[in-house]
């Protein structure tokens, strides 16, 4: 199998778009065809966006880990609580024991761009040969092929395009 189908992120525009429903969705189609899917997504509301405050979710047992401190309405400020990230990455490096078939991890985005957040969970879900889904920011597009090299693909917001593209790394393997 070629490493240019283990990294792939969904590029989306703007917070208005379901990007976060769509990793759900794809992450339970796939478990339920018999395909180990895991990681972390964003917890939704009722309108299949990304909750606020924010949390993230395991995708296997369901547990939120809450990712936002409150710092007031009239903040300016980036809410993202990194002790809270920090005890989400633990989902992540669990799956370098118990290596699904498909790893999800919530986003590439400014924390990772700045060395923080997922980066190094990144790094070792890849390592290990654990394909990687995430979602990423068009405006993070260029820091994302930085990082990811030529082994990043860029995947449409499409169910169908990702599921495509799932398909070919798990019938790969």
């Amino acid at each position: 199998m070629s490493t240019q189908l283990n990294f792939a992120a969904i590029i989306y525009d703007n917070d208005e778009q379901a990007v976060d429903q769509l990793l759900h969705k794809v992450a339970a189609t796939l478990n339920q065809r018999g395909d180990r899917v895991a990681g972390l997504s964003m917890v939704l509301n009722e309108h299949g966006l990304r909750r606020e405050p924010m949390a993230l979710q395991d995708l296997e047992t369901g547990q939120e880990y809450s990712i936002a401190q409150n710092l007031g309405k009239e903040s300016q400020s980036c809410c993202l609580d990194p002790r809270g990230l920090a005890d989400a990455t633990s989902v992540i490096r669990g799956l370098l024991e118990q290596p699904p078939k498909l790893a999800v991890v919530n986003r590439f985005g400014q924390q990772e761009i700045g060395g923080n957040g997922f980066r190094a969970e990144f790094v070792q879900l890849l390592a290990a040969g654990i394909p990687v889904l995430t979602v990423v920011k068009r405006k993070f597009l260029s820091q994302w092929h930085d990082f990811g090299g030529e082994t990043a693909v860029d995947l449409p917001f499409s169910e169908a395009a990702v599921l495509h593209w799932c398909d070919g790394v798990l019938r790969g393997q």
